[in-house]
């Protein structure tokens, strides 16, 4: 079942499949995870995704209520990319 997030950031409920997505993406070393701009009370994001043992932050500085849409896109793209059933 899909995980409503809530949080400083804004609210998003991932549908089943970016869930099936982020929980495959984790089981396979691939986090994506928010980091504020700034410290204290911040409206921008970016999202730092970790692949095995290489670390990147993603170019896109996103509004908070952004945050979570931006990053089950990218779990997307990694599931699809390289889950081969």
């Amino acid at each position: 079942m899909a995980r409503k997030k809530i949080s400083m950031m804004g609210q998003y409920l991932a549908d089943d499949i970016e869930e099936t997505a982020r929980i495959w993406c984790n089981k396979n070393s691939i986090r994506i995870y928010p980091k504020p701009t700034i410290m204290g009370s911040p409206n921008k994001w970016f999202l730092i995704l970790e692949i095995n043992t290489k670390i990147v932050q993603a170019p896109d500085e996103l509004h908070r209520v952004d945050v979570w849409k931006k990053m089950y896109e990218y779990y997307m793209y990694y599931y699809l990319k390289y889950n081969k059933k």
